[in-house]
């Protein structure tokens, strides 16, 4: 066989940490009410009701929108795969997931020789300490900061939610940890490209900022500064499989912070971060409706700069988009770029087309050197596409 192609026994073991991290109910199972006794209740029954294990702030069980895809399921497979989009090669019949659980694997067991290999001191100016720029393959800490330990820790509660008002009352914190933590290592695999076996970078992320944001965000003041009037939620892509090229299309993750300009209800500042930067102003324009626009830059490549560490560094080109979303679930957007070859892409949340069970999610991407993309999309989160090229 070609080694280009997937190994039988690596696609089990990424399909079989899927399969157990992304267990969930229907989406028909009713929700388990949280019972909150009111203060005339006699001092007996609020003994008897049981306290919640997680609170219901950053999870609101919307059926419209991104809110209604958003599952174990969805969560690992949009940020999972995330790092495909400045990728080429996105058949997911023939990625190299058996070496790249090797690379993390070894990474992880063997933390001391892949530091030593990188260097002790640039490891830490350039991937734990604020203490290096983008030049020469520096400031790595600045995704590890934003997107792991700040908006990967929101997700991680955010998950929580999800179990707990989906049933399962018992350890949703347990469960979440295990599903964010099956989505990083596949993220880690995915960005080793096949190289192996001095990944710091995915030593770095599983060791110190995945598991230092799921320490932090099981604290309450954490919590607090991130709930109430100021909004920080998940706005992910719409996964699709392309056929019949086996290609993962439009799988990616957004978070979206967004905090009241003061003196005024219409107005907010936001940002999103992840596949893309952006920071814009969102304006009130309908009940529980918010129009944004916002401004930045892609990371639409992450080649390696120094074989021999295996260090990479970001090419960032401007990208702009326009974003509707009703109570924080996300309706429509519109990003000018995304990646190695995404274009100009809209995509339309269920709740935007059609009504009820059948109201699919879809979405059109224009590819760079010309062509298009487009897929259908199920309230489970993934759904099915194809693409034409220019030839």
């Amino acid at each position: 066989m070609s080694s280009c192609l997937v190994r039988p026994r690596s696609l089990l073991i990424v399909l079989t940490v899927v399969s157990i991290a992304a267990c969930r109910t229907a989406p028909g199972v009713a929700v388990t009410p949280v019972a909150r006794p009111d203060s005339a209740a006699t001092s007996a029954t609020r003994d008897s009701v049981p306290s919640p294990t997680v609170t219901h702030e950053f999870y609101k069980h919307l059926p419209y929108g991104s809110e209604s895809e958003f599952n174990p399921a969805s969560l690992i497979i949009n940020g999972g795969f995330d790092e495909l989009r400045v990728q080429q090669n996105r058949d997911i019949f023939t990625l190299q997931y058996g070496r790249g659980f090797h690379a993390v694997f070894y990474s992880i067991t063997h933390p001391m020789p892949v530091l030593r290999q990188y260097g002790y001191e640039r490891w830490l100016t350039h991937e734990v300490l604020p203490l290096s720029l983008k030049h020469a393959g520096g400031g790595q800490w600045t995704p590890n900061y934003e997107l792991h330990l700040f908006a990967g820790g929101m997700t991680y509660y955010r998950m929580a939610e999800w179990y707990e008002q989906h049933g399962l009352t018992t350890h949703p914190r347990l469960a979440a940890g295990f599903t964010v933590f099956a989505w990083h290592l596949v993220t880690e695999m995915i960005e080793t490209d096949g190289i192996c076996c001095n990944d710091e970078d995915g030593l770095t992320d599983l060791y110190l900022f995945d598991t230092g944001s799921i320490l932090l965000w099981n604290q309450a003041w954490i919590r607090r500064m991130f709930s109430g009037d100021v909004e920080f939620t998940d706005w992910p892509g719409q996964p699709t499989l392309s056929l019949p090229s086996n290609r993962l299309e439009n799988a990616n993750m957004l978070a979206m912070l967004r905090v009241p300009v003061p003196h005024t209800d219409s107005w907010k500042v936001m940002t999103v971060m992840g596949s893309t930067f952006l920071l814009g102003a969102s304006a009130h324009v309908g009940p529980g409706l918010w129009l944004s626009a916002a401004g930045g830059f892609d990371p639409s490549e992450n080649p390696v700069i120094d074989p021999r560490t295996g260090a990479r560094t970001v090419t960032l080109l401007p990208s702009g988009g326009l974003f509707l979303d009703r109570n924080g679930s996300l309706l429509a957007s519109f990003v000018s770029r995304g990646g190695a070859t995404n274009g100009p892409t809209v995509n339309l949340y269920p709740g935007v087309i059609g009504s009820g069970a059948w109201s699919p999610g879809v979405w059109v991407q224009g590819i760079h050197g010309g062509g298009y993309r487009f897929g259908i999309v199920s309230r489970y989160g993934f759904g099915l596409g194809s693409a034409h090229t220019t030839p």
